[in-house]
């Protein structure tokens, strides 16, 4: 039954999941394949050329990153370059996607998903170029540019549901008992997820909520009240004793001591940072004995190869792990994780199971 209510939570947003995943993927396509064009690649292109005349041509740097770019376009089943032994060519057989047709083509509900891979293009060709730039720093440049984007796409329904699925996935007991409970949140971002996590328990939860972004936690803390308002009108007063704690804080490397709280939870973040097993020790290390760690991760094989790419624009990120990898870190720290949905809906009882302890 708690299944089936995650799962539904899911499945009323956006539809049958799968159609709604292609949408996506293409949405992401688009971007990895449009920010190359903007350098002129498939120009350059019309005549075959080596890996080495295209990094030289355009000051790419090789590497890991450089040739999954590489390797995802030649091996897409829509290819628009081709690799002829060691030479690169433009496949006029497949024309580049348009924009317009794609927007008609995908659901409104996650259209504004589509911001994130618009305004992270540029951030593809300076990986492309070994710009070292982290996770906080693309997000607060160019004005804030992708903070504001993020500010509205946080609040669409998916990221909603998803979060309302992590916790109709919770067992009643364990929903009950988090009532008047320490809840540490990594990854706030706007404040919105914050907001609904406090409606969702009327006000009667104690947050911290961090994030390493400076901008997005002074926009949570600013627009908290309004948030909460926005979901629930009729919510609970906010007061000296219920309202969230707002800090900047890095997900692997907690400022907190051992044992800070009874639950942690974190949704559609792990991704972002440079180390996600790090980040599952620090959560386990900061949650007391028989607290509760829950929320959700994406991870491969559901995740598309390009909304990997968008992310790893980012020099600190890790991207999407495989699902394996994130049982087995948990598995590592003595913890059983209880998964479910591609949308990774997750929960870990933070106490050590005696059959994975070494």
């Amino acid at each position: 039954m708690r299944k089936l209510r995650a799962w539904w939570q899911i499945f009323r947003t956006i539809g049958g999941g799968m159609s709604a995943g292609r949408q996506l993927d293409a949405l992401f396509r688009y971007s990895v394949l449009m920010s190359l064009n903007q350098i002129g690649l498939y120009r350059f292109i019309e005549e075959p050329r080596s890996y080495g005349d295209i990094l030289s041509e355009f000051k790419i740097v090789d590497g890991e990153y450089t040739r999954e770019v590489f390797g995802t376009i030649v091996n897409d089943s829509k290819n628009v370059v081709l690799l002829d032994g060691e030479f690169y060519e433009r496949n006029h057989e497949e024309p580049l996607p348009d924009y317009e047709e794609l927007m008609m083509r995908t659901n409104s509900r996650i259209r504004p998903l589509m911001q994130v891979g618009e305004t992270m293009s540029d951030n593809i060709l300076g990986r492309l170029m070994d710009e070292r730039v982290d996770v906080p720093e693309i997000f607060e440049r160019d004005e804030n540019k992708i903070v504001n984007m993020f500010h509205g796409v946080l609040g669409a329904g998916v990221y909603s549901k998803v979060r309302k699925a992590v916790f109709a996935y919770l067992p009643r007991k364990e929903f009950d008992w988090l009532h008047g409970r320490e809840l540490l949140e990594v990854g706030c971002g706007s404040g919105r997820e914050t907001a609904e996590i406090w409606n969702f328990f009327g006000g009667n939860i104690r947050i911290t909520a961090i994030d390493p972004v400076p901008s997005m936690v002074q926009l949570a803390s600013d627009n908290f009240g309004q948030f909460v308002a926005e979901i629930d009108p009729d919510h609970p007063p906010i007061t000296n004793s219920n309202i969230p704690k707002f800090e900047e804080g890095n997900a692997i490397d907690l400022q907190f001591r051992d044992d800070s709280y009874d639950a942690a939870f974190f949704a559609m973040m792990l991704h972002w940072t440079s180390d996600p097993q790090k980040v599952l020790q620090e959560l386990i290390r900061v949650v007391r004995p028989g607290g509760i760690i829950l929320g959700s991760s994406s991870h491969k094989p559901y995740i598309n190869p390009y909304v990997d790419l968008v992310i790893r624009s980012s020099r600190n990120s890790y991207g999407f792990c495989w699902k394996e990898e994130f049982i087995n870190w948990f598995e590592e720290e003595g913890r059983r994780v209880d998964l479910v949905t591609p949308a990774g809906i997750f929960r870990v009882i933070n106490t050590p199971d005696e059959s994975l302890v070494q």
